[in-house]
């Protein structure tokens, strides 16, 4: 395989008012034609920017220090955008994380993919033009693409959104794909069938992939080869089996660790203690030193260099050392209990126990028949949300997990009174919410109580405000006293609750990554100590051990607090770790409610085990050898009722198995 792109060295710094943040530091990979690398790390690790800078999409603070780019055989380090424009699109190409952001909101999504198909193939023209289109949109999963590709992106759920996405950036079949986040907005069944798509171009076209990523699940599934990042530079890179079956740098055992398939059986999930440096300063040594519980003392005064364990594996820990002391990796494989079971059966019985204290506790959200239609024209109308009924008890995590498109995001919005129901009640605390003058006289209450976590980040924060104002703008709304001195030492304290340091304070949303925002988002939220959180895809955009903080976070006020939540994600991993009871929507109907253990362990609808056994695996040998036609989901039998067949245990009728 020859290398395509080999980057050398590269270092990239961003000039601001505080001084030289060292976003990319020194880093050096190779990559071969029709190779997938995934780079995995942290939020705010310098993975985005790594990419950005070979594309040379960087803003005006940001420049190349040092290094070089070869890119399909040239040097293009000094390239002028003029020069760049000409390889955009033919020799490399890019999926950008925030499908919203990528889409022009006021050209149809049919006519983008035709822009870029135009672009990079002006020989295409007319009919073959639609028809080209129609292919792409097929390609990457929408249906009915001669009507879809007359809609805007509002009219698109994220997932779908993320998808024309992906047929903008093939338009051009290009040599180098970048892939940033490209799943993160998407559900496992059509992530699968989306990671298989990007595999068959790859062996199909050659074409390369610089897969960026924090699912270990997604990586285990796509990735020939793996390089993680830590504060700006690659600290252990190799091939998927070896970085998975032999990772040596503390940082990689770390991410393994914070993955729900290694805690089951725990009452919380592992978590990497302390938060990444500011690459303002680096500090001395290894940079993970301060996080890593094995540090030796020359951690804290030189910087490792690579050390080679194969001739494809290399790690930047001074344990690599032949005077260190041998350490054995605490990462096990896949849901291995060394304790013959016996923490997962207390586990269990803990989940068991809050079921049955659940089961006799009042109910606090109570929603009957909810139905709610989008009209698109006069003529034609979409139904987002069909005869759905529910409950969450007091102090209960409920999930809903399903497609993109099933009517997750349409529900929590009608409960949070952001939508008005065609048809049905929401009950909460007794009040009846789609009254309005029942609203109207508890608003106050309701708008208090209850808060939302959005799944788009980047457009639920105000960009003009920082990021002290946004999660105190809450309670000074409800013209609350702050419990602590002040509203800035309130929003301190919620910050590092979220695991972000006090210096982001005085940013604003546009300096953060998008696993940063996310975590404003939950601290705004939390600020205001609710009793109903309705949670829209809160930990999709974050890394797994943000995540685990997270997740941990939930249970915690769950426990301690007697939050309730609604808690919407298509990580059935997490959702499996959190849960009290789980719902499975489809296409805007509820097909099966149990549970959690219960329905994981034995699903009736057939949905609902096309979306379990879509459950990516952290072990690429097993990941690899599945394909994505193992989760092609029955969708056709939701008609009927949902039927109670066991204890908590309902399904629509029809689609049992």
């Amino acid at each position: 395989m020859s290398e395509l792109l080999e980057v050398k060295n590269l270092s990239v710094s961003f000039f601001c008012a505080g001084g030289e943040v060292q976003a990319v530091r020194d880093v050096s990979f190779s990559l071969a034609r029709g190779e997938v690398l995934a780079i995995v790390g942290e939020s705010g690790c310098g993975k985005s920017v790594l990419c950005k800078s070979i594309m040379k999409l960087l803003p005006g603070t940001a420049k190349i220090k040092s290094g070089s780019i070869a890119a399909g055989g040239a040097d293009i380090t000094h390239y002028t955008e003029r020069e760049m424009c000409k390889l955009r699109g033919k020799l490399f190409s890019m999926v950008f994380q925030d499908p919203m952001t990528s889409l022009n909101p006021t050209i149809s999504v049919g006519a983008q993919i035709a822009e870029a198909v135009r672009v990079h193939q002006p020989e295409i023209t007319g009919e073959r033009l639609q028809e080209r289109v129609a292919e792409l949109m097929k390609l990457v999963g929408i249906d009915c693409p001669g009507e879809r590709m007359k809609h805007y992106p509002c009219q698109f759920s994220g997932g779908m959104r993320q998808r024309a996405v992906i047929a903008v950036a093939l338009a051009g079949n290009p040599a180098i794909l970048f892939a940033d986040e490209p799943t993160t907005a998407l559900d496992v069944t059509i992530q699968a069938q989306i990671l298989d798509l990007l595999r068959d171009i790859q062996q199909k076209l050659g074409t390369a992939t610089v897969f960026v990523t924090h699912d270990l699940g997604v990586v285990a599934r796509v990735a020939d080869r793996v390089a993680v990042m830590y504060a700006g530079k690659i600290v252990e890179i190799g091939t998927a089996a070896e970085i998975f079956y032999e990772p040596r740098h503390p940082y990689t055992w770390g991410l393994m660790r914070a993955l729900p398939a290694f805690s089951k059986g725990r009452d919380s999930l592992y978590t990497i203690p302390g938060m990444p440096p500011t690459l303002i300063n680096p500090p001395p040594g290894d940079a993970f030193a301060y996080r890593n519980e094995n540090a030796l003392a020359i951690d804290y005064e030189k910087e490792p260099p690579m050390f080679r364990v194969t001739d494809t594996h290399y790690a930047a820990t001074w344990l690599l050392d032949e005077r260190a002391p041998r350490i054995a990796a605490p990462v096990g494989r896949c849901g291995e209990h060394t304790d013959g079971g016996k923490s997962r059966r207390r586990w269990e019985d803990t989940k068991n126990t809050r079921m049955e204290e659940t089961a006799s506790n009042e109910i606090l959200l109570d929603v009957r028949h909810l139905s709610h239609v989008f009209p698109l024209n006069r003529k034609t109308a979409v139904k987002a949300v069909e005869d759905v009924s529910f409950q969450i008890f007091r102090g209960e995590i409920f999930g809903l997990v399903g497609e993109s498109g099933s009517g997750k995001s349409t529900v929590a919005r009608c409960v949070m009174n952001l939508y008005r129901p065609c048809e049905g009640s929401i009950r909460y605390k007794g009040i009846n919410t789609c009254d309005a003058k029942s609203f109207r006289k508890n608003r106050r209450m309701l708008q208090s109580t209850r808060q939302m976590i959005f799944q788009d980040s980047d457009s639920s924060l105000n960009q003009r405000m920082r990021v002290c104002d946004i999660i105190a703008e809450p309670m000074k709304i409800q013209h609350m006293t702050p419990p602590r001195a002040s509203f800035r030492e309130e929003a301190r304290f919620q910050m590092h609750y979220v695991g972000l340091d006090a210096r982001y304070l005085d940013k604003y949303p546009s300096e953060l990554s998008g696993g940063q925002r996310q975590r404003v988002a939950i601290a705004r939220a939390l600020a205001m100590e609710p009793e109903l959180l309705v949670a829209d895809e809160p930990i999709a955009s974050l890394d797994v051990s943000i995540q685990a903080q997270i997740v941990n976070l939930f249970r915690h006020l769950q426990q301690e607090h007697g939050f309730s939540f609604l808690f919407i994600a298509h990580d059935l991993a997490m959702v499996e770790f959190l849960c009290d009871r789980v719902g499975v929507m489809c296409r805007g109907r509820l097909v099966e409610v149990a549970p959690t253990q219960e329905l994981f362990s034995n699903p009736r609808h057939a949905y609902t085990k096309a979306l379990l056994s879509a459950i990516p695996i952290p072990d690429p040998r097993r990941e690899q050898a599945r394909r994505a036609t193992e989760f092609c989901a029955e969708r056709d039998a939701l008609d009927g009722e949902l039927t109670e067949i066991g204890a908590g245990h309902f399904v629509l009728k029809n689609g049992e198995q």
